[in-house]
């Protein structure tokens, strides 16, 4: 049997990418690279940082201490393109998280100054973008008051109120929160309540899940126009 120092480099390659997508996805690689260097150079190639799978991990405002840190693999995903990465880093800088906003402050002086390269260079509002299309619904209703609290304060509410894009995130949140209560309650159990409109629409006639954050999105991009370039 051949030891794993014998394999070819294209073969680890492949098995850490098998790893990165499996359901254990960010765990099963972090405790891959500590293993062993080679393993280590695999989980740091952009072919395997592009498509780890985070959908196992939940992060709260608290949680994001435990990786603060550049070489951290949330980080090294989302410089790599990882949307899932992205999403999450969003999600850090709605929470107002002072480490990673300068973290995405000195991406883009290093950027500005010819020292990485401009696609290498994180954004904000590329951040929140992909946060709004990617996350959970979990993660879209319990963000409602930071995603208007960012547009506002980077926006302007003059600007805000113009665009609609206030009453259109809330109306996001208040569809993926009936999508929720459907799912906790059953399709057969119908709530008279505010919202129950939502509700009854996402049993009977369902749009396109991504309809309401599609809607939010066009109108975050007339805003900050260079968050999709």
């Amino acid at each position: 049997m051949a030891h794993m120092s014998q394999l070819h480099f294209d073969i680890l390659n492949v098995i850490m990418v098998m790893v990165a997508t499996s359901s254990g996805g960010a765990r099963d690689v972090a405790r891959a690279a500590a293993s062993c260097t080679m393993l280590l150079e695999q989980a740091r190639s952009l072919d395997v940082l592009k498509v780890v799978n985070f959908q196992r991990l939940t992060f709260t405002i608290y949680d994001f201490v435990m990786h603060r840190h550049p070489n951290d693999l949330i980080c090294m995903c989302a410089v790599a393109g990882n949307q899932a990465a992205q999403s999450i880093l969003g999600k850090a800088l709605l929470y107002h998280d002072l480490w990673f906003w300068r973290m995405v402050f000195e991406d883009n002086k290093q950027a500005y100054y010819g020292i990485i390269n401009a696609n290498e260079a994180l954004h904000h509002h590329n951040l929140v973008r992909t946060f709004i299309l990617k996350a959970s619904s979990e993660d879209i209703v319990a963000m409602r008051s930071y995603l208007v609290d960012y547009v506002i304060t980077y926006a302007g509410y003059n600007a805000a109120h113009e665009h609609c894009i206030i009453y259109t995130i809330y109306n996001m949140c208040s569809y993926e929160a009936a999508k929720l209560k459907v799912r906790r309650t059953g399709i057969n159990y119908v709530y008279l309540t505010f919202g129950s409109f939502s509700s009854v629409l996402v049993r009977l006639q369902p749009p396109n899940e991504e309809l309401y954050r599609e809607n939010v999105v066009t109108l975050f991009d007339k805003l900050f126009p260079t968050a999709h370039s």
